[in-house]
C-alpha cells in the first residue's frame, strides 16, 4: 500500500487522536509532503466540526417554567375580567328603572343568561393548577415519546451499520471476487452514516445514553474508515479496517446493545401477557 493511502485509512483515527505515537509520526511527516492529503484531511477536519455543531431549536426547561407562570397570571387576569359584567349588569339595571314593565322581564331574563354564563366559567373552567398538572403530564410524556423514538432510530442506525460491517470482515480476498463486496455502494452507506452519527451522539447525550453514544462514536470511526477506501483490490486498507473492528469489539457491543433492547421490550410485554392470561382463566 502506497504511503497516501495508508495515510488515508488513518484519517478517522487521526481525527479522534486515536494514533499511536509511531502512527502519529508517519502520519504528520506524510502530510507535510503531500500537500493532497493534507488538503483533503483539512476539508474532513472542517467538515466534522460543521456536522458536530448541533441546532436545538426545542424550548428548554427554563421556557416551559417561565410558560407556566405566564399562564398562570393571565388567566388570573381573565378571572378579574369576568368578574366586570356583574357591575356593568348592575348599572345597566339602574339605568332602566324608569322603563316600561315589558322591559323588566327582558332585563331579567337577559341577566339570568348572563350570570348564567359566569356561572358556568367560574365552576367548570379548570384551575390554575389543573392547567399546570395537565401541562406537565403533556411534557412528560412527549419527553417519554421523544426518548423511544430516539432509542429506536439509534438501534436502526446499529443494525444499519452492522450489515456493513459484516459485509466487510466476511469478505475473503482469497476466494471471492473483490467486484462482489460493492466497495461503492458500502462506501455511499457508510458516508450517510457518518452524516447521521453526528446528530445521533448529540442527542444520545442530552439523554443521558451513555453506552449507546460511546457505541456511535466507535461505528462512525470504523464507517469513516470504509468511506475512504479507494479500490476493492486495496486488501491492505480492508485488512486494517477488519482489525479496527476487532480491536474496538465493535460486535460485542452491538450484541450487548441488542440483548439489552430484547430484555427492555420484554419486561414491557410481559405484564400485558400476565394480565390477558388472568382475564382467560377468569
Amino acid at each position: 500500500m502506497s504511503d497516501c493511502k495508508k495515510c488515508r485509512v488513518m484519517f478517522a483515527e487521526a481525527l479522534y487522536e486515536e494514533l499511536n505515537a509511531e502512527q502519529k509520526l508517519f502520519f504528520k511527516d506524510h502530510l507535510l509532503l503531500c500537500k493532497k492529503c493534507r488538503t483533503k484531511f483539512e476539508k474532513m477536519t472542517s467538515t466534522l466540526k460543521i456536522m458536530n455543531q448541533r441546532i436545538r431549536p426545542e424550548p428548554g426547561e427554563a421556557f416551559w417554567n417561565g410558560y407556566q407562570i405566564r399562564l398562570a397570571k393571565r388567566i388570573k387576569e381573565e378571572e378579574i375580567l369576568g368578574a366586570k359584567p356583574e357591575s356593568w349588569v348592575r348599572t345597566f339595571i339602574r339605568t332602566l328603572s324608569s322603563a316600561p314593565r315589558w322591559s323588566y322581564l327582558t332585563t331579567a331574563a337577559l341577566v339570568l343568561v348572563i350570570i348564567g354564563i359566569f356561572i358556568g366559567r367560574m365552576v367548570f373552567s379548570p384551575s390554575v393548577s389543573e392547567l399546570q398538572q395537565g401541562q406537565q403530564i403533556s411534557s412528560i410524556t412527549s419527553q417519554a415519546e421523544s426518548r423511544i423514538e430516539l432509542v429506536n432510530r439509534t438501534h436502526n442506525y446499529i443494525n444499519r451499520s452492522k450489515l456493513i460491517l459484516l459485509a466487510m470482515i466476511n469478505f475473503d480476498p482469497e476466494t471471492e471476487d473483490p467486484y462482489a463486496l460493492d466497495l461503492p455502494y458500502q462506501k455511499q452507506i457508510s458516508r450517510e452514516l457518518v452524516q447521521e452519527a453526528s446528530f445521533l451522539k448529540g442527542k444520545l447525550a442530552d439523554s443521558d445514553q451513555r453506552r449507546l453514544q460511546n457505541l456511535i462514536v466507535d461505528l462512525e470511526v470504523i464507517l469513516l474508515q470504509i468511506a475512504n477506501l479507494e479500490s476493492e483490490h486495496d486488501f491492505e486498507a480492508i485488512e486494517f479496517v477488519k482489525n479496527g473492528v476487532e480491536s474496538r469489539g465493535v460486535l460485542l457491543k452491538i450484541r450487548f446493545a441488542d440483548i439489552r433492547q430484547f430484555i427492555k421490550k420484554r419486561s414491557k410485554t410481559e405484564p400485558d401477557a400476565k394480565v390477558s392470561q388472568k382475564l382467560r382463566i377468569i
